[in-house]
C-alpha cells in the first residue's frame, strides 16, 4: 500500500446506548521500533497524528516512556487530560502496546479508553491496530472522533512515507 492509497476507514461498533468502540488498522513503512518510538514520544505523536489541531501540550506528571504519566493538551478550543497507563514490550522489535485513557470529559466525550498495537506486518512493514472504547454526550453520533481517527492515521502514515 503506497501512503496515497485509500485505507479502509475506521469500523465502529455500537457498545450500548452512546457508547461506541472504534477500530482502525494501517500499515506503515516502517519497522515497529520506528513506530513505536513515535508512539512514546507522545508529544510529538499528537502533532504529527494531529497536525495543526493542537497546542499547549504538557506533561502533568510522569513523561515519555513512563507509565503511569498524565498530559494535557489543547484542541479546538478545548483541554484534554490524559493518561498513559500501560507502556508494554513482547519480545522488543516485535509487538508494542500502548494503553491509555481521557481522565476528564472533553468536546462531547465523557469516556475514553485507547489501545495502540503495532506488530511485524505479513510483509514488509508495520501494522498498527487502534481500538477506542467511547461514550459520548447523550445522542452524540461518532462521526466527529471516527473523522478525526481516519485523519491522523493518515497523518502517521504520510509521516512514515516520508510526506509530511
Amino acid at each position: 500500500m503506497t501512503p496515497h492509497e485509500e485505507s479502509a476507514p475506521p469500523s465502529v461498533n455500537a457498545m450500548g446506548e452512546d457508547r461506541y468502540e472504534i477500530a482502525a488498522v494501517e500499515r506503515f513503512d516502517c519497522t515497529p521500533e520506528e513506530l513505536w518510538t513515535l508512539l512514546c514520544d507522545w508529544e510529538r505523536f499528537v502533532e504529527v497524528g494531529l497536525p495543526g489541531m493542537t497546542s499547549a501540550f504538557r506533561w502533568l506528571s510522569g513523561g515519555p516512556r513512563h507509565a503511569p504519566s498524565r498530559f494535557e493538551f489543547t484542541i479546538a478550543g478545548a483541554v484534554l487530560k490524559e493518561e498513559i497507563y500501560e507502556l508494554s514490550a513482547d519480545l522488543p522489535g516485535q509487538r508494542y502496546r500502548a494503553r491509555y485513557r481521557a481522565l476528564e470529559p472533553a468536546l462531547g466525550v465523557l469516556e475514553y479508553d485507547a489501545v495502540l498495537d503495532a506488530r511485524p506486518g505479513d510483509g514488509p512493514g508495520t501494522v498498527l491496530e487502534t481500538v477506542r472504547e467511547v461514550r459520548l454526550m447523550p445522542g452524540s453520533p461518532p462521526d466527529l472522533l471516527v473523522g478525526m481517527i481516519a485523519g491522523e492515521m493518515q497523518s502517521l502514515k504520510a509521516h512514515f512515507a516520508g510526506g509530511a
